[in-house]
């Protein structure tokens, strides 16, 4: 997995199927106030998608910083997931601006979620073949 401090275009959700795709069969972690949906992915490179609804924040500009903060969390911190390749959709769910701390906390704690369930997936796989 990429090692750098950063988020290339390549570790970005763009495609419209793709996103069909990972709220269509993609499981769900929560720590408030960022709930994730994830799926595996085979392409070698975790990417992500951050939205936060404008039911939650009607001005942009405030929709805008969180979506930041969600980006920047992930990426300083993304060494978390490691090995596991999945596609990420982070949602924010709050209707209160968030720190950076209080961000960072949840992007991480989720992350760590993730490789945890991958891994698991994992070993469950070999076991079934055996």
């Amino acid at each position: 997995m990429n090692q750098s401090k950063t988020l290339k275009k390549e570790e970005r959700i763009c495609s419209t199927k793709t996103i069909e795709q990972l709220f269509a069969e993609g499981k769900s972690v929560m720590k408030y106030p960022v709930r994730a949906v994830f799926m595996p992915n085979v392409e070698g490179i975790s990417r992500i998608l951050t939205s936060v609804p404008k039911k939650r924040f009607k001005r942009a500009v405030k929709r805008n910083r969180v979506k930041r903060l969600m980006r920047e969390a992930y990426r300083l911190n993304k060494t978390e997931m490691g090995d596991a390749c999945a596609d990420v959709a982070f949602i924010y769910i709050s209707d209160q601006l968030p720190s950076y701390a209080a961000m960072e906390t949840a992007i991480t704690t989720i992350m760590r979620k993730i490789r945890e369930q991958m891994e698991g997936e994992g070993t469950q796989e070999v076991n079934r073949e055996q």
